[in-house]
Formats: C-alpha cells, sequence, structure tokens
C-alpha cells in the first residue's frame, strides 16, 4: 500500500514498532524514537495494516482520536475502524504500478466512502453491511486461498506422474476465464456428469493423501448422495 499511494504522488509515512515514524522513502535514525502519536501527528488518515488479531489491541493502547482510521482486513468488524478490504492476492514481489488501480476495495457501508478519502485514487469500490463481512470473507478464501492450494497440489500430482507442473497451467488460465464468463456452467468433467463410476476411482487413485478428503467433501456439496448409490441404482442423465 505504501508503494501504490508514493506511486500515486501521494505523501506517505510509514510507523511500526521496527522502524518508527519514518517517511516511506527516509532512513532518518532520529524518527526512530517517535510514539506512533508523534509520528503520524499531521497524517489525517491511517491505515492500520497489521494482522487481525492485533487491529483491536493496537488501536485500543494509541490515541489516533480525530483521524480517519482504516483497517483492511478483510473479515474483522470493530467499532475503532473501519474496513476498506483490497480484493486480491498479494505475493512476496510488487506487482507493477498500472496494477494497483484495479484492485477493488470491498468498504463498510456505514463508514465513509472509499474515494472520500481518496479522492486521487482511480480504484472502484463497493459496500457491504459491516454483519456480511464473514461470509463475505469467507468466500474470498474459498475462491482464492483454496483454489491456490487446489491447483498447487495437482501440479504437484503431474510432478509426480512425470509431466512439468506448467504443462497445467493452459488448462488452469482457460478454467478462470471460464468462470468469469459462465459462472457455475463453466464446471465441467465428472460432477458435472455425475459419473460416479470416474469419482470411485478418482478417489482410489488418492487413496492415502489427505487430499482425497477435500475430492470427496467437493462430490457430496455438488452431487449430495451419489457416492451413496450402489451399481445397481440408475445412472442420472449425463450433461456435456
Amino acid at each position: 500500500m505504501g508503494y501504490y499511494l508514493a506511486e500515486q504522488g501521494l505523501e506517505v509515512r510509514n510507523w511500526s514498532r521496527r522502524t518508527s515514524g519514518a517517511p516511506a522513502d527516509a532512513s532518518d535514525s532520529a524518527t526512530e524514537s517517535a510514539t506512533v502519536e508523534e509520528a503520524l501527528e499531521e497524517c489525517p488518515i491511517v491505515l492500520v495494516l497489521i494482522r487481525d488479531d492485533a487491529i483491536e489491541p493496537f488501536l485500543s493502547a494509541v490515541d489516533l482520536s480525530g483521524k480517519a482510521l482504516i483497517h483492511a482486513s478483510g473479515s474483522l468488524r470493530t467499532p475503532l475502524a473501519t474496513s476498506m478490504h483490497p480484493l486480491y492476492t498479494f505475493g512476496p514481489d510488487l506487482y507493477a504500478p498500472e496494477v494497483y488501480p484495479r484492485i477493488p476495495f470491498v468498504c463498510d457501508d456505514d463508514g465513509p466512502e472509499f474515494a472520500a478519502l481518496f479522492p486521487d485514487l482511480e480504484n472502484p469500490s463497493w459496500r457491504i453491511a459491516p454483519r456480511d463481512r464473514p461470509r463475505y470473507h469467507a468466500a474470498c478464501v474459498l475462491g482464492g486461498n483454496f483454489t491456490t492450494l487446489l491447483w498447487t497440489h495437482a501440479m504437484e500430482i503431474f510432478r509426480d506422474v512425470g509431466l512439468p507442473p506448467e504443462v497445467a497451467l493452459p488448462y488452469l488460465e482457460r478454467t478462470c476465464a471460464n468462470v468469469a464468463e459462465h459462472g457455475g456452467a463453466a464446471l465441467t468433467g465428472p460432477l458435472a456428469r455425475g459419473d460416479r463410476r470416474t469419482i470411485l476411482e478418482n478417489l482410489a487413485a488418492l487413496q492415502g493423501d489427505p487430499w482425497a478428503a477435500v475430492y470427496r467433501s467437493f462430490v457430496e456439496a455438488v452431487r449430495p448422495g451419489l457416492l451413496d448409490k450402489t451399481d445397481s441404482d440408475p445412472e442420472p442423465e449425463e450433461t456435456l
């Protein structure tokens, strides 16, 4: 966030328990002993970018009254600050500057509007009720974090059977594009067809792999009761 805001020409000051009060590009050791109140005295907006369970204890221990206090947690609801959650994934490296203005922010509907606090930024923003944050964030984890784990494990299996992991990329990229274009209609494969025999073969192939339980949970969520059928039960009508 500091990189993005500075790239947009905004003045940014960083404060942490390790490097206190220094401007984003400064190394003045004289500021390292400043308290958070002293370091951010002239800042009208304070972004509290720390882990979720530290936000409320931190804000309860400092005096930042009179400032707009913003946290970036997707799930936390607190009267001490308002949420403006960047709906994106952040890895170990910075992105190209042109990426950041495209990141949407999901804000509390009882807090300030994103454009009111950051009129110089072009990011799209939406507002939701704080009570909906836990379910919203669960969707973020399902859609982003869990797919990362699934795709990574799929690539590990590809490697185990002698395929380079990158051979999966066109398939995964097209899957993402199809979901964007068609939603749930993008689903293909044995789950879409109700192909019980193939699903059972897949589960047998994953025996001993803890991810077999993940596969089974998807089957139960999408095709409840399918695994409880017997071979004498009629098969569901196939779809492409």
